[in-house]
């Protein structure tokens, strides 16, 4: 082949080569072109309302054992009743809702069985164990607390530890009627010269009648005053009788103030028992029963 058809074949070639760089050759790799990405949707946020905070466990007080607790189905005496609870029923937790009606205290309730009701909340105390409660360090301050109060006859000071919901039962002995004391009413107990009906004596059969500072101010400084004993949960030895705390009772947690007996005399002795309601987790006193030798 000769030098002039060499160099005509080459130039053949390379005009080939430009044409097919101008057409786009399929041989050729064409540039990727990037694909539309489609916008990402937002998550759907989904809420799940926070269950209320439960408050509890509550007791059943104040109920005699031949009765039940109403729980109705609103605020007040006057709501449908729901159902009835036993007057030592437990396990029962507040929602946090309340309301206040012709002076009382209602407070919506879950039961056991999960159903909600509404009952006053005078009825109700919180739960504490026996072991919790004589392990308690505000108890033993209520009761040095409430000792000063009497030895002293400060009626304001009484007042302050009085349950502001269940008030003060005194009973001035075991057979005999409660009577209540309001806070309010606590803040003159000790200069009040209304006389109130006691009940009976158990010895003479006798109503007892008087002002506080008359018929049962000694009784108490008879124990508060002299020195005493006090016992976590456990009331005085049978003498004549056994010593039984009341069913309507049996929510709240005591202990026994007791004077034991003189020596030669030993049947002189005396107890009065202090029954504590727990209120948001602070103990205040609501009932004080005395208990003494009966011939």
């Amino acid at each position: 082949m000769s030098m002039k058809t060499k160099i005509g074949m080459i130039g053949i070639g390379m005009i080939g080569w430009l044409a097919a760089c101008q057409m786009g050759h399929p041989s050729l790799p064409s540039t990727p072109t990037a694909s539309p990405v489609p916008p990402q949707q937002a998550p759907t946020l989904t809420f799940t309302p926070t269950p209320p905070t439960l408050q509890g466990p509550f007791t059943v007080v104040l109920v005699p054992p031949t009765d039940q607790l109403n729980v109705r189905a609103g605020p007040g005496p006057d709501q449908p009743i729901l159902t009835t609870l036993p007057p030592n029923a437990s396990g029962l937790f507040l929602t946090g809702k309340e309301e206040t009606v012709a002076g009382a205290r209602w407070v919506e309730v879950r039961l056991p069985d999960g159903r909600i009701g509404w009952v006053n909340a005078m009825f109700l105390t919180q739960e504490v164990s026996l072991q919790a409660f004589c392990a308690d360090p505000q108890v033993n301050a209520l009761l040095d607390r409430l000792e000063a109060a009497i030895r002293g006859r400060d009626g304001p000071a009484l007042a302050a530890l009085i349950s502001p919901i269940h008030g003060l039962r005194i009973h001035v002995s075991r057979i005999s009627d409660p009577v209540l004391i309001r806070p309010e009413q606590a803040a003159t107990l000790f200069t009040d010269e209304t006389p109130i009906r006691w009940g009976v004596h158990p010895a003479s059969a006798m109503e007892i009648v008087g002002p506080f500072r008359q018929a049962v101010l000694p009784d108490l400084l008879d124990v508060i005053g002299r020195p005493h004993e006090r016992h976590c949960g456990l009331l005085v030895p049978p003498v004549t009788y056994q010593p039984a705390w009341p069913e309507s009772y049996q929510g709240f947690q005591f202990y026994s103030l007791h004077r034991p007996g003189t020596p030669g005399n030993e049947l002189d002795w005396r107890t009065w028992v202090v029954g504590i309601a727990y209120i948001n987790g602070h103990p205040y006193v609501a009932v004080l029963m005395q208990f003494f030798w009966e011939p």
